[in-house]
């Protein structure tokens, strides 16, 4: 690329979200950081709500959001969206940090304490971190404190933002987070209509479109509203799997859209190396009430699509039939409870057959997840549809067979080194897990498969790959 040439990659859903690093956030993370290491040219930007604009970030904080160690504040901006309407989009923009010192005293407190830590020498900032404790509401321990209990910088826009940016043409966009909920996709497509500039959308999947159901009513709509004309603008859209290429060419057709310009570029997987089953070693234990070798395990968020419901249905059927008692067998849910799943999680927890055969396991920190993929007997992954899957990937990277759903791209994924199964078959489901609980030589073939052949991109090629096609197209390549 020239000297004049810039990939503007977009930060904004990292440095507003204050989550566990999963699925979507993970992927723009690694992207991120690789374009910080491996290209000069990279100018990481965040959509301003407010100018419904692009703006720098400044150099000396970049890390700290690519390192999960910094969120900027958004307390006092506006919804990129123009969807929702919050009593402090009545405000001028200019005047909404001296308002909030009348409407949240307490916050605006927290957050003048907060800068001044930032600046301070390291050792009096435990001083003012004590000095914050009793101004911290519910809302804002998540913001500051990381699930780990260790502090991050809630950085106001002033000291997180540098300037505006200019488009020019030889600019490329790359947006790869949830653009849905945090920019505003029609204010994008005016500007590179007057610029010229390119845009490289990042498509994980479009099934809010095809599975709204699945889906809070909200987010259907943001995505909606989104995805048409981030298609429609974008010069490049990358997929990690076939499938989802080839429902995005029959929405695109289905609505009188031309087909997007695509890319198919599978995900990393990084993390611990592949391990054969009971390889594991290491201080910390499993939870109580599990045993190495005993127990399945899904990890997910709890959410309609994933299919956890067909899991507790087929663990009814097999405690009825005497089989996790008869072999000390448990069933293990690893993942937050997300959206539409309240009447599911009161059943789990009415059900006294499930108690304590059934476990869940909402937060998780790293080396004990990698204790309970390591002494899985096997996992299981139902989903109804996905774009990827990388829990089936990481299961095989520690010698794990897998029984998945035949939704979306999971049989592109998994492909020979385990079986997929209708993901509304609950006979089938029944019928294969209580044969892998009860004969695990059933298992052996898959695993010794995995052990010998599986391989999968670790996260800088993927990513190496990723921006290969970016560069594409200033190259002029032509289309794929």
């Amino acid at each position: 690329m020239t000297q004049r040439q810039r990939i503007l990659f977009d930060l904004t859903t990292t440095m507003r979200w204050a989550g566990p690093p999963v699925g979507i956030l993970r992927a723009e993370g690694e992207l991120a950081r690789f374009a910080r290491r491996r290209l000069p040219h990279a100018t990481f930007v965040f959509f301003d709500p407010d100018a419904l604009r692009y703006v720098a970030l400044r150099d000396d904080v970049v890390d700290a959001f690519l390192d999960e160690d910094a969120l900027i504040d958004t307390a006092t901006m506006s919804d990129a969206t123009r969807r929702r309407r919050r009593k402090i989009d009545r405000i001028p923009p200019r005047l909404r940090p001296l308002v909030s010192w009348v409407l949240r005293p307490r916050h605006r407190a927290l957050l003048a304490l907060e800068q001044l830590r930032h600046a301070v020498p390291a050792g009096a900032r435990d001083l003012i971190a004590r000095l914050q404790q009793p101004l911290m509401a519910a809302k804002d321990r998540p913001l500051m404190v990381k699930p780990d209990s260790s502090r991050r910088w809630l950085l106001t826009p002033r000291r997180a933002l540098g300037q505006p940016i200019a488009f020019h043409p030889d600019d490329i966009l790359v947006c790869a987070g949830t653009g849905w909920t945090n920019t505003n996709i029609e204010a994008i497509a005016r500007k590179k209509a007057d610029t010229g500039f390119r845009l490289v959308w990042h498509c994980y999947d479009i099934m809010p479109l095809t599975i709204p159901d699945c889906f809070q009513r909200g987010d259907v709509e943001a995505f909606a509203a989104y995805a048409p004309v981030a298609l429609a603008a974008a010069d490049l859209v990358v997929v990690n799997a076939r499938r989802v290429e080839q429902d995005i060419r029959d929405w695109c057709a289905a609505h009188g859209l031309p087909p997007a310009r695509t890319a198919v570029v599978p995900l990393g997987a990084d993390g611990p190396p592949r391990l054969a089953a009971g390889g594991v070693d290491a201080p910390q234990g499993l939870p109580d009430g599990l045993e190495a070798g005993r127990y399945a395990l899904f990890v997910s968020t709890i959410e309609p699509r994933k299919n956890h419901r067909l899991l507790v249905e087929v663990w009814r059927r097999l405690l009825d039939a005497g089989v996790p008692q008869a072999t000390g067998f448990k069933l293990v849910f690893v993942g937050r409870t997300g959206w539409k799943v309240d009447g599911l999680m009161q059943e789990i927890a009415g059900d006294p057959r499930l108690a304590g055969t059934l476990i869940h396991l909402p937060r998780v920190e790293d080396a004990a997840m990698t204790q309970l993929f390591g002494k899985a007997a096997f996992c299981c992954y139902p989903s109804r549809d996905e774009g990827y899957g990388l829990p089936v990937v990481e299961a095989f990277r520690f010698g794990k067979p897998v029984l998945a759903s035949t939704g979306g791209a999971l049989p592109e994924v998994v492909g020979e080194f385990s079986p997929c199964l209708d993901p509304d078959d609950v006979d089938g489901w029944t019928a294969a897990m209580r044969r892998w609980i009860e004969e695990p030589a059933a298992r052996a073939p898959y695993e010794e498969r995995i052990r010998t052949g599986f391989r999968h991109v670790g996260w800088e090629d993927a990513a190496a790959s990723f921006f290969a096609q970016v560069h594409a197209l200033v190259a002029g390549a032509p289309r794929i």
